[in-house]
């Protein structure tokens, strides 16, 4: 009995210590650390790498249509980024000294769509501080169109006056133009005409402009600025851009009597219409041609054929201003003795650029913009003379008037020098 008694016991006893497992498990104490006298590191964000040099982005026509055009425009990008690099750069007030500028070009293929995809890739990956526009206004209105959704300045020329103030007007605000206004620069045939006797004058003008906006633009101006000067203008005559055949226009232009004709296009296409009216033997006395009759591949194509054709431009040697003379020399060494009457108002557009930076003392983008929109800012002795911005960021330029002859440019306008000389049936050359 005992010894039933003592083995329950020890079940018990068991029991207990396995009850007792059950139990709450005493609560043990984990020793905190002693802080340290030094406190933990706190993560930091790197510092921005030091600004070294502006980087300057632009959109050029390498290729397509406007291709002949865009190497001059190219060419004075880059002279005059070098120039004000061998000058010691842009004095950068925040930054406490001189930068160099560094130009990056993007082919737009004379193509809207391009021209857009050429201002994204250089805000994007190029990440450039600023961007320099191309050659034709329907281009520049791409390019700038984007340059507004990333905020970024867009300085160009080549963009219609009246067109700038539109788009300001809609809410544009980081474009910057330096060029003509389309009246003006349709007005500029008339002017030249002027220069000699009215009985001698063309009886009857049109205008041929391209099928796009910027030739709709022009198109519409023409005739009712030209008229206001007493000049009988016909409607407005639309192409197609690369056309190939243009002599169902060339053949009314002889039935109605057309002796004076005013063009805008490229200069590919330029060529192919004055080739066309030899060959149907159309003669008027007086051809004016806007944007592409200037470069020096029109009259290198043609030859004599150019001959007697006038021509607008954006600038002129002879104007004097700036460094004008040492640009066109150079120029001519490097295009085997050619001319030009673009490259000093593309080589203003830097000189324009450098002297609103060293206004803002920066190179924020806003802050360069805010100084071409400030109304007094006036970019001075550039090679386009001394640049004075309105408070929409814009400048208008004098139109001039040149008449090739032999090769060579004869100035009509502005400073009457040159007589102009009527063009003589394509039988009597």
């Amino acid at each position: 009995m005992k010894k039933f008694w003592l083995i329950v016991l020890v079940i018990i006893l068991a029991s207990g210590l396995v009850f007792g497992s059950c139990a709450e498990p005493e609560k043990t104490t984990t020793p905190t650390a002693t802080p340290s006298a030094t406190p933990s590191a706190t993560p930091t964000t790197p510092a921005a790498p030091e600004k070294t040099e502006i980087l300057i982005g632009a959109i050029n026509s390498m290729t397509g249509p406007e291709a002949m055009v865009g190497t001059e425009h190219r060419w004075a990008y880059q002279l005059a980024v070098d120039d004000i690099n061998a000058a010691g750069g842009v004095y950068v007030k925040e930054l406490g000294k001189k930068l160099p500028m560094r130009l990056i070009v993007v082919d737009d293929k004379s193509s809207i769509p391009d021209a857009a995809a050429g201002v994204e890739k250089l805000i994007k990956l190029e990440k450039v501080d600023f961007i320099l526009g191309s050659v034709s206004s329907e281009l520049n209105v791409s390019g700038y169109s984007v340059a507004e959704k990333y905020k970024k300045l867009y300085i160009t020329t080549t963009h219609w006056a009246e067109q700038h103030r539109e788009s300001v007007a809609q809410g544009a605000s980081w474009i910057v133009t330096s060029f003509f206004a389309a009246a003006s620069v349709v007005e500029s045939p008339a002017l030249a005409l002027n220069t000699m006797p009215m009985n001698q004058c063309p009886t009857k003008i049109c205008v041929m402009a391209m099928d796009n906006p910027d030739g709709k633009f022009f198109g519409e101006a023409g005739p009712p600025e030209i008229g206001k000067y007493g000049y009988d203008v016909v409607p407005s005559e639309y192409y197609t851009e690369g056309q190939k055949d243009y002599s169902a226009s060339i053949l009314r232009f002889k039935a109605e009597g057309i002796d004076g004709l005013v063009w805008i296009g490229s200069s590919a296409d330029g060529i192919t219409l004055v080739r066309q009216m030899k060959e149907n033997k159309y003669n008027p006395k007086y051809v004016h041609g806007m944007k592409g009759f200037w470069p020096v591949e029109f009259a290198e194509a043609l030859g004599p054929d150019s001959d007697y054709i006038v021509h607008d431009g954006h600038w002129a040697e002879a104007l004097g201003y700036g460094r004008s003379a040492e640009i066109a020399a150079r120029f001519s060494e490097d295009f085997d003795g050619a001319t030009s009457v673009t490259i000093g108002n593309f080589y203003s557009l830097v000189e324009a650029l450098a002297q609103a930076i060293e206004v803002a003392g920066s190179i924020d983008s806003a802050k360069v913009r805010d100084v071409f929109y400030s109304g007094t800012f006036v970019a001075k002795n550039t090679t386009n003379g001394d640049l004075t911005f309105d408070n929409t960021g814009l400048y208008e330029i004098p139109p001039v008037a040149l008449q090739w002859m032999g090769g060579k440019r004869m100035p009509v306008l502005p400073t009457g020098a040159w007589t102009l000389k009527w063009m003589p049936p394509w039988d009597e050359r």
